[in-house]
């Protein structure tokens, strides 16, 4: 199973098992809880026993965490109904429809049969920030008005016929990584890094010819998922392992502190190292866009991360 899989099954993981410990481990309460326990059933089986461990017990820390942040902000009360929102349709019908198009939410949680809360879940065995978006070059491409990603299709077409690589990205993988292929490996790495270094440069350009209000609008709505979101939804990372222990950490969006610069302080679009164009308010650094593969380069989808700056 690839990394990226296994950090999938992991993420289910983790929000399921939020959301069981939000229900009060009642399946009842638990309002999708058919759907819920047949994914973690599956997920369980993708990962070792182990990595299990460390995300319900991360699952456990992400739950006081948002109890006392509750408390203190308005949600207090019984929680009276749970749901797992992480696949589509399903925030948008439990809360009877309105919810906002792109809510994060992978856990919404209803206070005393009314007031819902949105969960967003991260979790990581690090002590450091992880990145918090990962939308596809194609999508952000379309809504900013320019080409991210017919380029990397083209390139990806010439060392295909230059090296008579397979065809399909699948079988190029495999092919990439077979071993007598290392020189070629490394002429595809190279490829690929001038490919996310010459789409970086296209996006620097674009956002330079942009109004810095629209620069904002698009750093709100698309990256920070901020503003105007319903349902409200907090941003919840569950770190640690069993030998370091466990820890949880909230932020929400309209209220952090890079929300506030955004909001109020001059923009300045920075490009960072080869793969990123880096956002700064006010000095303050926001975060950055990262052009990334999700696995190996000129055989796997273009990728973008929101990290962290």
């Amino acid at each position: 199973m690839s990394e990226t899989s296994k950090n999938t099954a992991g993420a289910d993981v983790n929000e399921i098992m939020f959301a069981y410990i939000a229900a009060n481990k009642d399946l009842v309460k638990l309002q999708n809880s058919k759907e819920a326990v047949k994914a973690l059933e599956s997920r369980k089986q993708e990962i070792s026993s182990l990595q299990f461990q460390d995300q319900a017990e991360r699952a456990h820390a992400m739950y006081k965490e948002v109890l006392s942040w509750a408390e203190v902000n308005g949600w207090d009360g019984q929680i009276t109904r749970v749901w797992w929102t992480a696949r589509p349709g399903i925030l948008d019908k439990a809360i009877g429809g309105g919810a906002s198009l792109g809510n994060p939410t992978d856990v919404l949680l209803e206070f005393n049969g009314e007031d819902f809360l949105g969960i967003s879940a991260k979790s990581t065995k690090s002590s450091g920030n992880i990145g918090f978006k990962n939308p596809g070059a194609k999508s952000i491409g379309n809504i900013l008005g320019i080409d991210l990603h017919s380029y990397k299709e083209e390139v990806t077409e010439k060392w295909i016929k230059k090296f008579n690589l397979p065809s399909v990205a699948k079988k190029r993988k495999v092919y990439i990584k077979a071993p007598g292929n290392e020189l070629i490996k490394q002429k595809i790495e190279k490829a690929g890094k001038d490919i996310l270094k010459a789409l970086r440069d296209r996006l620097y350009n674009h956002l330079l010819t942009m109004d810095e209000e629209n620069i904002r609008q698009h750093i709100v709505k698309y990256w920070l998922d901020a503003h105007d979101n319903y349902p409200y939804y907090i941003k919840v990372t569950g770190r640690g392992n069993e030998r370091k222990g466990y820890s949880a950490s909230i932020v929400d969006p309209n209220e952090s502190e890079n929300y506030k610069a955004l909001m109020s302080e001059e923009i300045e679009i920075v490009p960072v190292a080869n793969t990123s164009v880096g956002i700064r308010a006010g000095g303050r650094r926001i975060m950055k866009m990262r052009f990334k593969f999700e696995s190996q380069k000129l055989a796997s989808g273009l990728k973008m991360s929101g990290d962290p700056w």
